[in-house]
């Protein structure tokens, strides 16, 4: 009887779920797909060597990207999305444009040249373009309707234009310039479209 009370009086051991472990690994794929993509490319980049590299089964990254080009869009976002998130504070326009400049610096370095190779790819492998569009376009660019989309009752824009459109008129010139490479796409090229086009968005 003493023996059975003392069991019932002990604390249970409760299991902590494997989240913790599991974000620690899911940061280490990302690092060392970052890390090995500014040495081999994305043509050189294998999941075998991220997956030895970050000391993880293969199954385990596959099971998070089912693809490789998945897999380097996640990265790719994991550094960049916090500098190229819109501020809701001010002006709808003034908010875009910072965000336009701040695409374009991060466009030229080292790690948007790797999205443009991803893009090239994607012209022939369709599953890549689609992860791109996936992970890549549609978060930011339905971020961006939001904004513009609470904008427009406001007042603040011209209300017979969609969202949609005024994004391929603000952005499409930053892509051409991004893959085409016939003139360099910098700040001064980002303040030139906008300004050409914003006022034709206003009331």
């Amino acid at each position: 009887m003493g023996k059975e009370m003392s069991m019932l009086a002990m604390p249970k051991v409760v299991r902590r779920p494997g989240r913790p472990r599991s974000e620690r690994a899911r940061k280490a794929v990302l690092r060392c797909t970052l890390a090995l993509l500014k040495r081999v490319g994305f043509h050189g980049l294998t999941v075998e060597a991220v997956a030895e590299r970050a000391r993880v089964g293969k199954a385990t990254i596959y099971r998070w990207w089912p693809s490789k080009a998945d897999l380097v869009i996640a990265a790719f976002v994991s550094v960049v999305e916090p500098e190229l998130r819109f501020s809701s504070e001010g002006p709808v326009l003034d908010s875009i444009h910072k965000q336009m400049r701040n695409w374009a610096t991060i466009f030229q370095s080292p790690l948007g040249q790797i999205v443009t190779t991803v893009i090239g790819a994607g012209q022939s492998e369709p599953e890549i373009l689609k992860a791109f569009q996936t992970h890549w376009v549609e978060p930011r660019r339905a971020e961006a309707r939001k904004l513009l989309s609470d904008a427009i009752p406001r007042g603040d824009l011209r209300s017979d234009l969609d969202p949609g459109t005024i994004l391929d008129l603000l952005y499409g010139p930053l892509y051409m310039r991004l893959l085409v490479k016939h003139a360099p796409l910098n700040e001064s090229f980002v303040d030139q479209v906008f300004g050409f086009i914003s006022p034709a968005l206003l009331p």
